[in-house]
This record gives structure tokens, C-alpha cells and sequence, in this order.
């Protein structure tokens, strides 16, 4: 039986085999994790900025939920045999610095540092959603379904985050 040939485009028929897929994804994997690390530690501070109820309930809600994607990530982990190699992400870290700095400028009004700290915390939750979305390509490239399972699942939280965010943000604005 005759195989359908693939056209690729863009890298001219070039493809990563499976360990170097494999060591991509770790490395990948190891970034998102450095990130929400970071934001388990940084966002019950960002909380205490928050003016309104409604914005604090949600940055600690979404807290509780990273809570459940490190876990998640951490069975990935253990299924790739692997430990998380810790580094910076300093772009992450340098962007809630830049939240917690804009949330205490005192010339603001509750209202203003509030909607300086959705629009980070969105742009966030943006970022985590890409990561999730490439992770869970690469693992579904090299077939792994269990760990695509778990990256979905991850995905669909940070929507639901970003969601979350964007809601109380139109509330505040309309």
C-alpha cells in the first residue's frame, strides 16, 4: 500500500524525531512550570492590591486553580521520567513586578490600579495559554495522549482564567 506523501512548506520536508521532540517539550514544559511557580508566589500579593471584592476573590480563585496545573504538570513530569530544571523567567517575573508596581502608584484611583492589574493579569494568562497550546501540539505529535489529556486540561483552565479576568475587566469599564 502507498503512502500519501506530506507536503511541507515551510522547513522543506525537515522534521524533529521524537527525542528531540521529547527534550524540547521538557525544556518547554520546565518554562510554564518557572512561570506558574512564580505566580503561586506573586499573585496572593497582587490580591491584597486589589480594590474590589469581585477582583480579589478571582486572582485568589485563579491561585487555587495554578495550584491544580502544577499538579497536573508535575504527572507529566513523572511520566517523562523527568524533574523540573528550575530557571528565571524573568519576562514573567518581570511582568507581575510591573503589575505590583502599577497597583501601588498612589496618584491612582481603586478603580484605576484595579483595571492596571486585569490587564496584566489577561496578558498573563495569554502567555500560559500559549505555552499550554505548543506543549500539548508537541505531545500530540509524538503521540503521547495521556499528556495531551493533561495539557488540555491546563489549557482549558487558563481560558476559563483569562475569561475570568476579561468579564470583571468589562465590568469596570462599562
Amino acid at each position: 500500500m502507498k503512502q500519501k506523501a506530506v507536503m511541507r512548506i515551510f522547513n522543506g520536508g525537515m522534521k524533529l524525531d521524537d527525542i528531540a521532540l521529547t527534550k524540547l517539550f521538557l525544556k518547554q514544559l520546565d518554562n510554564i512550570y518557572c512561570i506558574k511557580k512564580h505566580l503561586l508566589d506573586i499573585l496572593p500579593r497582587l490580591a491584597d492590591k486589589a480594590s474590589f471584592p469581585a477582583l480579589k476573590n478571582a486572582i485568589l480563585e485563579n491561585t487555587d486553580q495554578i495550584k491544580i496545573q502544577v499538579l497536573r504538570m508535575d504527572m507529566i513530569y513523572k511520566i517523562y521520567q523527568a524533574k523540573y530544571r528550575p530557571h528565571n523567567c524573568i519576562g514573567i517575573k518581570t511582568m507581575s513586578l510591573e503589575a505590583y508596581i502599577a497597583a501601588k502608584v498612589e496618584e491612582q484611583t481603586p478603580l484605576e490600579r484595579d483595571l492596571a492589574l486585569l490587564i496584566h493579569l489577561q496578558i498573563t494568562e495569554s502567555v500560559e495559554m500559549a505555552y499550554f497550546n505548543v506543549l500539548r501540539n508537541i505531545a500530540d505529535s509524538i503521540s503521547d495522549k495521556e499528556v495531551v489529556t493533561l495539557l488540555d486540561q491546563n489549557f482549558d483552565t487558563a481560558i476559563k482564567s483569562k475569561k475570568m479576568y476579561e468579564l470583571i475587566a468589562k465590568e469596570y469599564i462599562s
